[in-house]
């Protein structure tokens, strides 16, 4: 794969990430990743080549020592040898260079999967946006605090998640290892200091540029207190697109891998919306 191609494919991503939400993203990104494979695949057959190559001429001066065959001379072995082996060396360096590159798209494909997996579980799960039903609905979701989080809620009112106030912000829900009792939670304070902490924040209305950046500020603030963030959820009626736009846009790799904007309108706004199509 060369550069110009890696580099095709990265643009792809920022361009499909700006609207990371689409159900179309998996049928894209699992064609990208086909052709990456495809590309590796006949990088990989020259290598062989050139490897292949080596090992005759090491077999030629291996009999030419044992003075079963001598066709070349030393010297000219010994040059086509190097060269060859110069060869592999900067041709290994030029498949390398996207290869380095392709891992860390990849990375974010894996990172992009898993977000819109924990969305679309949390749209599912909950009819409104309260925090009873977001926390069961993290509980179902989250594989990696699955069990010990649903274990924890079976003890506990849980009220201690609810309404935390971080500095200036308060945060609809926080699990940490500052909010989590000490009823049989080891568990849970385990597993939440491996994964890190999840905080989420409600909004009522629209989520635009202006909450968001205000979200992401928070979070700032939260990880200066050591604390590492494990997943960040912004809620809201709907998400204007310069919100994903302001994330992408982002150079702090918390904002990339860490938040998610989730679009749920409340029941009363479905039934709006449905009175106008039906009037």
């Amino acid at each position: 794969m060369t550069n110009k191609d890696s580099k095709r494919i990265d643009k792809n991503i920022e361009d499909t990430k700006t609207n990371s939400d689409s159900f179309l993203l998996l049928t894209q990104y699992s064609s990208e990743a086909s052709k990456l494979i495809k590309s590796f695949t006949k990088n990989f057959v020259f290598i062989i080549l050139i490897l292949s190559v080596i090992a005759v001429l090491t077999i030629i001066d291996l009999l030419k020592d044992l003075a079963l065959f001598n066709i070349l001379s030393d010297t000219t072995t010994d040059v086509i040898i190097i060269v060859v082996a110069i060869s592999l060396i900067l041709f290994s360096i030029l498949v390398a260079r996207p290869l380095f590159r392709t891992r860390r798209i990849l990375a974010r494909w894996s990172n992009l999967f898993d977000q819109n997996s924990i969305r679309t579980g949390i749209i599912l799960s909950i009819n409104d946006k309260t925090k009873e039903e977001i926390l069961v609905a993290l509980s179902e979701t989250i594989e990696q605090i699955a069990t010990p989080l649903q274990n924890y809620l079976a003890k506990s009112d849980c009220s201690e998640f609810y309404n935390v106030s971080i500095d200036d912000t308060i945060f609809d829900i926080l699990i940490d290892g500052a909010t989590i009792k000490d009823i049989d939670s080891v568990a849970l304070k385990n597993t939440i200091s491996d994964y890190g902490s999840v905080l989420i924040k409600i909004e009522e209305n629209t989520i635009n540029k202006d909450s968001t950046q205000k979200f992401i500020h928070s979070l700032k603030n939260y990880k200066k207190r050591g604390r590492k963030i494990g997943l960040a959820i912004l809620i809201g009626e709907s998400v204007i697109q310069e919100s994903y736009d302001f994330i992408n846009k982002s150079k702090d790799k918390i904002t990339e891998e860490n938040i998610i904007l989730i679009e749920k309108p409340s029941r009363n706004s479905d039934l709006m919306n449905l009175n106008k199509v039906l009037n």
